[in-house]
């Protein structure tokens, strides 16, 4: 929110800005706050800001939206967490790509919430061409992400200390 709210007053002044959060539509699936209130909090707190900025700069060349991995990106957390099979994840670069289209994008486009894949494919992409974003070239991801953020029943991830890491799995007997 705050570096958010500083970089608004630059944003106007060049007549151009463009806010993009890392956070989830927001769910209005029961489902998908069971045994994670906080985390939606700090998570939907983000989309929030970004559709505010949507909503309160409108018509002037600043839009907002939230961008959601359809599925777990490979990162040190997905590594370091061993958040399921790498056949599971994409590649950080589906979100890049994402990113860079939705700042292509004109001010008329705005206060979306957007999942990564489906975003692609509404400009011109095609099943085939998101196969250069798995980590395993031969198996497509299921959504999982996007799943959870749909119908409250798809993967639920939690973490805690890295250092932790393997007290942690024997207590959720993962």
């Amino acid at each position: 929110f705050f570096m958010t709210k500083l970089c608004l007053p630059h944003m106007e002044r060049n007549n151009f800005g463009r806010v993009i959060t890392m956070s989830p539509p927001i769910s209005n699936v029961v489902g998908a706050f069971a045994g994670r209130t906080a985390y939606n909090i700090s998570k939907f707190g983000m989309t929030m800001v970004a559709l505010g900025v949507a909503a309160e700069y409108a018509g002037k060349n600043i839009t907002g939206h939230s961008l959601w991995p359809a599925t777990i990106i490979e990162s040190l957390a997905s590594i370091n967490f061993e958040l399921g099979a790498r056949d599971a994840w994409r590649k950080a670069t589906i979100l890049s790509d994402a990113t860079l289209a939705i700042i292509s994008e004109s001010k008329e486009f705005n206060g979306r919430q957007l999942i990564d894949d489906t975003y692609l494919l509404s400009k011109g992409l095609t099943e085939d061409d998101l196969a250069v974003y798995r980590c395993n070239p031969e198996v497509e991801p299921p959504r999982l992400l996007a799943a959870a953020e749909e119908d409250g029943s798809g993967y639920m991830v939690k973490r805690g200390s890295v250092a932790r890491l393997a007290e942690d799995q024997a207590k959720a007997k993962l």
